[in-house]
C-alpha cells in the first residue's frame, strides 16, 4: 500500500504552529471511573481490580434525561411513537458516554472509556484460558501489568467467508485509483467490562458451546444484561510526520443518486481533506463545506490530528498490523504512526433487537449528509466537546417503518426504508454481497434494497447465527427479518453479534490444523 505525503505550502494554507497533542483535549471532561468490580450475583462480573489497564463500564455523561441502560419499554415506546428525537438524544448519550476520557493512560496517553475495553482477540484469549484451565481462572478479566492488545486487521465484513473476500477483492481492484489517497480501512471489536464477562463466563467462542446449544434446541443466545455494548471502530493509519507532509484522506459526502452495482468504494468517493499530524492549522478556523478538491490543501480542508480520536502504534502493534495484512515490504504501518478514529459502530442490549447507532468522521459536523440529518445534529448534547463532536450518527432502532410490518400474499413485507449504514463499511458493498434479496413495498411500490448504501444494521445482524456453514444466512440489505423464519432453522442465534459464530469458526479450524 503506498502512503500518500505532501508537503504543505505554509503560508497559503494559513497555519500556526502549535505543539503535537494526544487525546487529551482541555476542552473535554474525563470520568475517574477505573473499573471497579461489579456483583458477580447479579450476573455482571465485569472488571476487577488489577495492575493492568481495566475496562471502564459507561459512565453517566451528565445529560438531562439520558439513562443508560434505558428501560426497554421506554426505548421501544419512541419507536412507537416515532419519537426521533428521543432515539437521536441517546444515541448521543451513549457515544459522548463512550468516548469520554478516564483516568487511565497507556503510552503516555489518557484513554477513553472504549479505548479501556477488552477486543475479541483479548475476550478470545481469556475464553481460551478459561477453558484449558478452569479451575485456575478466577473469571477476572484482568490484563497483566501495561498491557493493552490493539488488533488492528482488515474488517470481518469483506472477509468473512472466501466467496464474499474473493467478490470483493476483485470489486476493489477494478475500482482503486490512483490519485494518491489511502482507501485502507482496519477495524477492531470490542466489548463493554459485562458483555466481555458474559461471553467469557459462558464460553460463547467456543464452538462446542456453540453447538451443544444447538443440539439442545435452543434458538438463540441469551443471557446478556441491558448493559451490554459491542462496538467496532475503524481506523486509518496516518503516517508520523515526515518534515511536515500531510495525509490525504477521502471523505464522504452522502449516497449517489443511483446506487452503483458494484459499491460505492471511497476510492470513489470526490471529496478530500488533508491531516496535519503536527497539529499546525489555526484553532477554532472556520472550516469549509464538502466537497473538497482532492487537488491539494487549503486552509478549508486541512485539519488537524487532534480534529480526530485517535492513537499511536507501538513497535509491537505495528508489526502486527503487517503481518495481519501480509504487508511485509510496503509496510502499511510504522511504529509511532498514527490510527485514527474514521468510524464505530455501536450496538447495545437494551432493546430484545439491541440498538444501532453508527458514527463516521465529518469535516463539517453540523452540516452532515445522509444517512445522517440535520433533525440528528440538532440533538447533541452541549456535553459533547473535543475530537467526539467532529463525528455524524446515522441511528434506528427498527428495521423499517412500521417496526412489525403487516405481510400480503407475496410475502414482501409493507413499510417504509430505513437506512442505516456506516459508509467507512456498508457503501463498498455490491448487489453481489447479499446472499438474500431485501424488497419492501412502499406505497404500492416494491423497492430493492440489495446495495450497501441501503442497508441497516439491525437487519443484517439479526442474521448472526451458527450452524452448518452451507446454510449460513449472509448479509441481507434493509428488510424486516423475523426470528421464527425458515431460514433460522437447525441453527443458533448469536444475540446479533456476527463476532461470535466468527471466532467459533476461527478456533474450529486452528484446531484443526494443530
Amino acid at each position: 500500500m503506498k502512503k500518500q505525503y505532501l508537503l504543505p505550502a505554509m503560508l497559503s494554507l494559513g497555519l500556526g504552529l502549535s505543539g503535537c497533542s494526544t487525546n487529551n483535549s482541555k476542552s473535554e471532561t474525563a470520568t475517574t471511573a477505573t473499573g471497579q468490580p461489579v456483583d458477580s450475583a447479579s450476573g455482571q462480573l465485569g472488571s476487577q481490580a488489577g495492575p493492568g489497564v481495566q475496562p471502564v463500564p459507561l459512565p453517566d455523561p451528565g445529560i438531562p434525561g439520558f439513562v443508560f441502560p434505558q428501560d426497554s419499554s421506554t426505548i421501544n415506546g419512541w419507536v412507537a411513537a416515532g419519537n426521533n428525537t428521543a432515539i437521536s438524544q441517546h444515541g448521543w448519550g451513549i457515544w459522548t458516554a463512550i468516548t469520554s476520557l478516564t483516568s487511565q493512560s497507556y503510552g503516555g496517553a489518557r484513554l477513553r472509556v472504549f479505548e479501556t475495553w477488552h477486543t475479541k482477540a483479548e475476550v478470545n484469549a481469556l475464553t481460551l484460558e478459561s477453558a484449558a484451565h478452569p479451575t485456575q481462572f478466577k473469571g477476572q478479566l484482568v490484563r497483566p501489568l501495561g498491557t493493552i492488545k490493539r488488533a488492528l486487521d482488515r474488517p470481518r465484513q469483506f472477509n468473512r467467508d472466501p466467496k464474499l473476500r474473493g467478490r470483493f477483492d476483485a470489486l476493489a481492484a477494478a475500482h482503486r485509483v490512483s490519485d494518491g489517497a489511502d482507501t485502507t480501512v482496519l477495524e477492531m471489536v470490542s466489548y463493554s467490562p459485562d458483555a466481555a464477562d458474559t461471553i467469557v463466563r459462558k464460553k460463547l467462542f467456543l464452538p462446542a458451546t456453540l453447538q451443544n446449544m444447538l443440539n439442545q434446541g435452543t434458538p438463540g443466545i441469551s443471557g446478556f444484561s441491558n448493559r451490554a455494548t459491542a462496538i467496532k471502530p475503524m481506523y486509518e493509519i496516518v503516517p508520523a510526520s515526515k518534515a511536515g507532509a500531510l495525509y490525504k484522506m477521502k471523505t464522504w459526502t452522502g449516497s449517489p443518486p443511483t446506487p452503483p452495482k458494484g459499491g460505492f468504494y471511497q476510492s470513489l468517493w470526490s471529496s478530500c481533506i488533508y491531516v496535519d499530524p503536527l497539529n499546525r492549522v489555526k484553532p477554532n478556523k472556520a472550516q469549509g463545506n464538502a466537497p473538497f478538491s482532492c487537488t491539494g490543501p487549503t486552509a478549508n480542508n486541512t485539519y488537524n490530528l487532534t480534529d480526530f480520536i485517535y492513537y499511536q502504534l507501538t513497535a509491537d502493534e505495528a508489526k502486527a498490523l503487517n503481518q495481519a495484512q501480509h504487508d511485509t515490504t510496503q509496510h502499511i504501518a510504522r511504529t509511532g504512526d498514527y490510527a485514527i478514529l474514521v468510524g464505530m459502530h455501536i450496538a447495545t442490549e437494551e432493546i430484545n433487537n439491541w440498538t444501532w447507532q453508527t458514527m463516521w468522521w465529518t469535516p463539517n459536523p453540523d452540516l452532515v449528509p445522509d444517512p445522517s440529518s440535520a433533525a440528528v445534529v440538532a440533538a447533541r448534547p452541549k456535553q459533547l466537546t473535543g475530537a467526539p463532536r467532529h463525528y455524524a450518527m446515522s441511528i434506528s432502532y427498527q428495521m423499517v417503518n412500521p417496526a412489525q410490518p403487516p405481510v400480503p400474499k407475496d410475502g414482501i413485507y409493507e413499510g417504509a426504508s430505513v437506512y442505516t449504514f456506516n459508509p467507512y463499511l456498508e457503501a463498498p458493498f455490491s448487489s453481489q454481497t447479499f446472499t438474500l434479496p431485501a424488497q419492501l413495498r412502499t406505497k404500492g411500490v416494491v423497492v430493492n434494497n440489495n446495495f450497501g448504501i441501503r442497508t441497516n444494521c439491525m437487519s443484517c445482524h439479526m442474521q448472526a447465527s451458527f450452524g452448518p456453514s452451507a446454510t449460513d444466512p449472509g448479509y441481507i440489505s434493509d428488510t424486516y427479518v423475523a426470528r421464527t423464519m425458515p431460514r433460522f432453522n437447525k441453527r443458533l442465534r448469536t444475540a446479533f453479534l456476527w463476532s461470535i459464530p466468527d471466532v467459533a469458526r476461527d478456533n474450529t479450524n486452528a484446531n484443526a490444523k494443530k
